[in-house]
């Protein structure tokens, strides 16, 4: 008699009974293993919360649905710290780091890369708030992003902030510059030398210097620009504090503009 065919029923069986419960219910505990997953989930989620509003944002001013730079300027930038110190904050703890590797295998600890990694993983869709966040400077200051600040700049700069007039606003722009070069000056004399230190400063007085308008034209004097790349170094400081040497460039770099700021006025 003939062998029956291999598919043929048979006695013994290589199916095995699963053991998992498909119909347990899957709890937010069994997806966060520690308070330490719970803490990086929550400030990835704020990361991408930041990602949709300056999206939103930055779109909104480029169609020109926000003509107040000033509100636009301030929301950027506030925005743009916020990110910047929720990363901060993963890159000076190592378990951290260790989560965020495995979360997004092609990160490895660098930090450089973070919005890239983060965009193949969770797919957020923000192009101009990636750019936004990665210059570190909202369009509105001039020296970045000519490509739009020009054409924003037509609608932007003759236009009174809360209907003050121009020589009023001019006077309180003035007055708060003045503050924010003493503030950061005396922020280098007092050996502050870390970015969270340096940056939030340095953006105030740029926000205001940026401000200030001559014939409806950008006041400009020798060394505006030089605050626009250190502010740019600041944000792409790697070490996260600057060494004596660039301290000691930093304040000279702050007189030099300082003084050329006040002789433009006279």
């Amino acid at each position: 008699m003939s062998q029956p065919p291999s598919y043929a029923p048979t006695s013994t069986t290589s199916y095995t009974v699963p053991t998992t419960n498909y119909h347990k219910e899957v709890t937010r505990a069994s997806l966060i293993s520690s308070p330490l997953h719970k803490d990086v989930y929550n400030s990835l989620a704020e990361i991408y919360s930041i990602l949709s509003v300056l999206e939103l944002i930055e779109n909104s001013y480029i169609k020109d649905y926000i003509t107040d730079k000033e509100k636009y300027t301030s929301t950027s930038l506030r925005l743009i710290n916020q990110y910047q110190i929720i990363v901060n904050g993963f890159k000076e703890d190592q378990a951290k780091i260790d989560i965020c590797n495995a979360l997004m295998t092609n990160l490895n600890g660098n930090f450089d890369e973070f919005l890239e990694c983060f965009s193949q993983m969770f797919n957020p869709a923000c192009p101009l708030a990636i750019k936004r966040l990665t210059s570190g400077v909202p369009v509105t200051i001039r020296g970045q992003d000519q490509d739009i600040g020009s054409q924003m700049s037509t609608r932007t700069n003759s236009t009174p902030v809360n209907g003050q007039s121009g020589s009023n606003q001019n006077a309180r722009l003035i007055a708060e510059a003045t503050s924010n070069f003493i503030t950061c000056m005396d922020a280098l004399k007092l050996n502050y030398k870390h970015k969270d230190q340096l940056h939030p400063l340095l953006s105030e007085l740029v926000i205001n210097l940026n401000e200030l308008t001559e014939d409806n034209n950008n006041l400009d004097f020798h060394g505006k620009s030089k605050l626009i790349t250190w502010l740019i170094k600041l944000n792409n400081l790697q070490d996260k504090e600057l060494p004596s040497e660039e301290i000691e460039e930093f304040l000279n770099d702050l007189n030099i503009a300082y003084k050329n700021f006040y002789s433009k006025l006279e």
